[in-house]
């Protein structure tokens, strides 16, 4: 049977200001390389047929890191722009909190479960998740017998794990956020895809 893995970037700096990073590019910052060390160290063993990443440089240094780790002589990073973080437009670079003090704010929508809204000059999560579905049917065209890691970012991978298991878009808002760094995997059967684990971050050190 093959797995999927889908490993979240690790931080960056907007991260940890809690700032809508989106399409915007921004880099690993130093504690989120170092915390990386512990995903590549827990997938090191770990022989993966295929890697694909986002092409956003959060999502690239991350596959890096992890290819840096391994023990297993992994392929290259095949890059696709279909893997990237949904674009949140003019709201990028503001705080969760700032969005949230406007009347028109992504928290308002979110609350109200409605994957219908897009920000100005950006994506809705309805867009987000036909985006993903074409990586999805990709996926399990041409890898259902591989063993696939996929770096990404937290709304994609949410709506790319959608999509894998059939579910209905409703169903992203039922999926908790994913943590930097950390690992969700699939197990692909003549069944069925099925999830094995989601969000685990048990290889970072309390």
């Amino acid at each position: 049977m093959a797995e999927w893995y889908f490993v979240r970037h690790g931080e960056t700096k907007w991260n940890a200001e809690r700032r809508v990073q989106g399409h915007t590019d921004i880099p690993l910052h130093e504690p989120g390389r170092n915390a990386l060390q512990f995903t590549a160290k827990r997938l090191a063993l770990v022989h993966f047929d295929f890697i694909y990443s986002s092409d956003l440089v959060r999502a690239t240094e991350t596959a890096e890191i992890i290819i840096a780790g391994s023990k297993t002589n992994p392929p290259e990073v095949r890059i696709d722009p279909m893997l990237r973080e949904v674009s949140f437009g003019d709201f990028e670079g503001m705080t969760w909190e700032e969005m949230s003090s406007s009347d028109q704010g992504l928290r308002l929508h979110q609350d109200q479960r409605n994957l219908d809204y897009a920000p100005p000059k950006g994506e809705s999560y309805r867009d987000l998740l036909n985006r993903l579905s074409k990586f999805a049917d990709f996926l399990q065209l041409n890898h259902a017998k591989d063993d696939v890691l996929i770096v990404g970012h937290g709304a994609a991978l949410r709506a790319l794990v959608v999509k894998l298991l059939g579910l209905n878009d409703q169903a992203y808002w039922s999926l908790t956020g994913l943590g930097s760094g950390s690992i969700t995997r699939l197990s692909c059967r003549h069944t069925g895809n099925v999830m094995i684990n989601w969000n685990e971050v048990g290889h970072f050190p309390i």
